[in-house]
């Protein structure tokens, strides 16, 4: 089926296009079929086929057998999953191929809510990782056709921005599993996606607020994915693109937000004074006008800039205002979904990290195996990033075989994200064991650490 056409409705019409045939085409095919099973007096017409798929009439028994024949589905199944289910079983592949259409996902629902124990379960394997995969990048095909026409000029409506937030949604779960270098393709073919429908489609009021928050929030997400790969020249331009694009939102939460990002980056980059400068006015824009959970997460890496810049006493200041703000937070708040990995305060790697700043890795170690045994399980990467600290952190106790364990466990781990950031990280901990190398298993660690 070309790309430009509409998602068919119904599952018939999946089919029939699927296999490139029109109305007529298809009821011609299906009188060629009929008579080799015995079905020959069946009337075929193009006006029935359309009411089949308009869904105002079912085929007889006898019409969906010479449908199954055709396409070679086992006539058992016809019975089986009955009408429209079991078209599912005509499109190519399996069953999860079926379009992203209203009937589609009913069929499926009605499937997974049957009897668990049919036969005809027995033995299907799991969803292969590639089909996965697939699926996640194909959820908006379903609107696809409606994107196309806003990019041509049309009107659109809030179904786009609402597929392409939970896009964008996903792609910030594929970060925190995969690290950033693996998203920056994706992010920058979305926004382009969202940059056209800007530029061309017709939209008014709340929508194109929306697509100004989704181009900001694509072009923030991209700046962070190039900056955790370690292209920072890439990770400027996006947030450069980020601001001007916020700018058209009126949105202070996700403005300071963008800001605190850039700060993060700064204290990465060892300028921490900029850091400081820019979470102090992230904050500022914040004001009141957003939810402690958010108002929490600036000041928390703020106490990572205090740290860099040597200011116990204020690291300590914005660490307890940051407790009580988390602390202050209700379930009930409309947060930001891009807030959604916010965690305790003490729990978060640049406050574990801010201790060993500040020259406290006992304190460091216990807040930073705290906030690794609260990690969800997909957070690979900030895995990562906590291991690598708390092994430095024992490294400085001279605790020389557990950072030589946790830093194992941390290279075990390295493979499965691609992330500049956490390559670099493991850099500083191989030059942070390097003086330790007489220990027989640090010596091990730093064999590993130099062939990663």
């Amino acid at each position: 089926m070309p790309a430009t056409s509409p998602r068919p409705r119904h599952l018939l019409a999946a089919v029939r296009t699927a296999f490139g045939y029109t109305l007529a085409g298809y009821a011609k095919a299906l009188e060629q079929q009929a008579p080799a099973i015995g079905y020959g007096a069946i009337a075929w017409r193009r006006e029935k086929i359309s009411r089949w798929e308009a869904g105002a009439t079912e085929p007889e028994l006898p019409a969906q057998l010479v449908m199954a024949d055709l396409h070679g589905v086992d006539p058992d199944q016809v019975a089986a999953r009955g009408w429209p289910d079991w078209l599912l079983l005509a499109l190519p592949g399996p069953d999860i191929w079926a379009p992203f259409a209203l009937e589609a996902t009913l069929s499926a629902l009605d499937y997974l809510a049957a009897d668990p124990s049919r036969a005809d379960d027995a033995g299907t394997p799991l969803v292969p990782p590639d089909v996965l995969h697939d699926l996640t990048v194909r959820w908006t095909a379903h609107i696809q056709h409606t994107i196309e026409r806003g990019i041509g000029g049309a009107y659109i409506g809030v179904e786009v921005s609402t597929a392409i937030q939970a896009r964008l949604t996903a792609l910030w779960h594929l970060d925190d599993s995969l690290g950033g270098t693996p998203c920056t393709t994706s992010a920058r073919a979305d926004l382009r996606m969202v940059t056209r429908l800007l530029r061309h489609a017709r939209h008014t009021g709340q929508l194109t607020t929306d697509l100004h928050y989704l181009a900001a929030e694509y072009a923030r997400f991209l700046g962070w994915a190039e900056f955790d790969a370690d292209n920072r020249p890439g990770a400027q331009r996006a947030w450069h693109a980020a601001l001007r694009a916020s700018a058209e939102v009126a949105d202070p939460a996700h403005s300071a937000y963008l800001l605190s990002n850039l700060a993060l980056t700064a204290i990465y980059d060892d300028d921490a004074h900029q850091g400081t400068e820019l979470l102090a006015t992230a904050r500022d824009i914040a004001g009141s006008r957003t939810t402690p959970l958010v108002a929490a997460m600036i000041d928390t890496w703020r106490v990572r800039a205090a740290a860099a810049e040597g200011d116990a006493a204020g690291a300590a200041r914005f660490l307890m205002t940051a407790e009580k703000e988390f602390d202050h937070a209700q379930q009930g708040d409309e947060n930001p979904p891009w807030a959604y990995w916010m965690c305790r305060p003490s729990h978060m790697a640049e406050t574990g990290r801010a201790f060993l700043d500040l020259g406290e890795p006992a304190t460091a170690e216990t807040l930073l195996t705290e906030g690794l045994q609260a990690l969800p399980k997909g957070a690979t990467r900030d895995r990562i990033l906590y291991l690598t600290w708390i092994a430095t952190a024992q490294a400085r106790q001279q605790s020389l075989d557990a950072a030589a364990d946790t830093a194992s466990t941390a290279l075990d781990l390295a493979p499965l994200v691609d992330s500049g950031r956490c390559s670099n990280l493991l850099d500083d901990l191989s030059r942070e064991l390097s003086p330790h190398s007489k220990s027989s298993q640090v010596a091990s660690v730093l064999e590993r650490l130099r062939s990663a």
